[in-house]
């Protein structure tokens, strides 16, 4: 083909084009619709809440900068008062260990009394309290160990409370009162688990037989054995039974 001339299907080839440029700016006209009136409406109504907002935040800044530093400063005491709860239990639980390695009663008791008058809020306060009251019942201070005990069984965990309320039985029976002491002594049984269990009952039983119940001795003597490993203590109790019911054969498991 010669230079300058134009083939001859040019002018088919240029129409198919202005044709397809036709079709694609009429779409973009078509897409390029007005947003319904809904759209407006919710388009409005979240302006206005921004707006609402907005002018909130400008009119209370005062009250909201407020707010926001008395938070901080909550967090930052309650911070605080932790790290210190934390340090006080660290000095408490040292002086703790210290007191109990005193090989004097009176220097144990006097030890213990300084944690738990000047840490009364930690918990090695409730753990020196224990210990104190064990000491008050091996030199024979019935009323002091009962004041030490009861605070525990107040505060201290499941486990200890179980203790405390064994050991609060004894002390009632040493001071000739018999019926708390078997209510401690089954309050024991229901908050102990394992060996306290155990415990808890013979000491019942024990209490029952003292007062001349010997039935109801029996029948907690019979839930004790159950929980006993074969030896002296399973014995020792079957030999109650046998005093309590001499008709009955004194059966070992071994």
């Amino acid at each position: 083909m010669k230079k300058g001339r134009i083939a001859p299907h040019a002018p088919r080839f240029r129409q198919s084009i202005d044709t397809q440029r036709a079709k694609y700016y009429k779409g973009k006209t078509m897409a390029k619709r007005p947003p319904a009136e809904g759209e407006l409406r919710e388009f409005e109504a979240l302006r206005e809440n921004l707006e609402r907002f907005v002018n909130f935040i400008i009119n209370y800044r005062k009250w909201i900068m407020f707010g926001f530093v008395v938070v901080v400063a909550c967090g930052l005491a309650l911070y605080s008062y932790k790290r210190a709860q934390i340090r006080k239990e660290e000095t408490a639980s040292f002086l703790l260990s210290r007191a109990l390695s005193l090989s004097e009663s009176e220097e144990r008791i006097s030890a213990l009394g300084n944690i738990i008058e000047n840490y009364p809020e930690v918990p090695s306060s409730i753990l020196a309290r224990y210990f104190r009251g064990r000491e008050f019942m091996d030199r024979g201070q019935w009323d002091e160990a009962e004041g030490d005990l009861l605070m525990v069984i107040k505060r201290g965990p499941p486990t200890l409370k179980a203790e405390a309320l064994c050991l609060l039985g004894d002390v009632m029976l040493a001071k000739g009162h018999h019926e708390e002491a078997l209510e401690d002594f089954r309050a024991c049984g229901r908050e102990g688990r394992g060996w306290l269990d155990a415990y808890a009952l013979l000491k019942e039983a024990m209490t029952l037989d003292r007062l001349g119940r010997s039935q109801e001795a029996i029948k907690v003597y019979e839930k004790v054995l159950p929980l006993l490993p074969p030896g002296e203590i399973e014995l020792f109790v079957l030999s109650l039974i046998h005093i309590s019911e001499p008709t009955r054969p004194l059966y070992i498991s071994y």
